[in-house]
């Protein structure tokens, strides 16, 4: 899938929502709450290219994995773009997640697929970016307990320290995918 130029960026003051028009009568819903988004104004302004590119890049990283549906990576890669363009400064919160002792075997970068490990049980994530020795993780499982009181939601965007990322468990079962389509040899 291609970022059009005709896909717009509406948010709506009365019922307070942002969403992206992606054409054909087809809109996503920001997921997020007001109050994770920078103050928002009516709106309905087209995608930029800058839009199109963070986008793109998500879109193409997840895709050559063999483990989303098309529908889901474009979610994902939709709510990168609203989180980088709309989603507030954030405080890291780390203490929810278990120190590892041992960094994944593969570079850190964005888009690539982490796991967070909460004491209580392990989530997949993917990487939004990376600050020094902080990163923004999006949620890509259906739901994360952080404890008996919290939890975290798909999509949920969270920042910590870089020594909380482990491998994810989806590269240990799903082979990449070269851009033919062909799955790509381990090292």
């Amino acid at each position: 899938m291609q970022a059009s130029q005709n896909w717009r960026w509406v948010f709506n003051p009365e019922s307070q929502q942002l969403s992206i028009e992606l054409g054909d009568g087809l809109v996503h819903t920001c997921p997020y709450k007001t109050s994770k988004l920078i103050s928002m104004h009516a709106m309905n302004a087209a995608f930029n290219l800058e839009d199109a590119v963070a986008f793109q890049e998500m879109f193409d990283v997840l895709s050559s994995y063999d483990h989303w549906a098309p529908a889901q990576i474009l979610q994902v890669s939709l709510n990168h773009v609203i989180f980088k363009r709309f989603g507030r400064p954030q405080m890291p919160q780390s203490w929810h997640f278990q120190q590892q002792t041992q960094a994944p075997e593969y570079p850190l970068q964005k888009g690539a697929l982490v796991e967070l490990n909460s004491g209580l049980t392990s989530a997949t994530f993917v990487i939004l970016n990376l600050e020094g020795e902080f990163a923004e993780c999006m949620l890509l499982d259906k739901r994360m307990e952080l404890s008996e009181i919290k939890s975290l939601a798909e999509f949920e965007v969270v920042k910590v320290l870089t020594n909380r990322l482990q491998a994810s468990r989806l590269l240990q079962s799903a082979s990449p995918k070269n851009a033919d389509g062909s799955l790509r040899q381990r090292a």
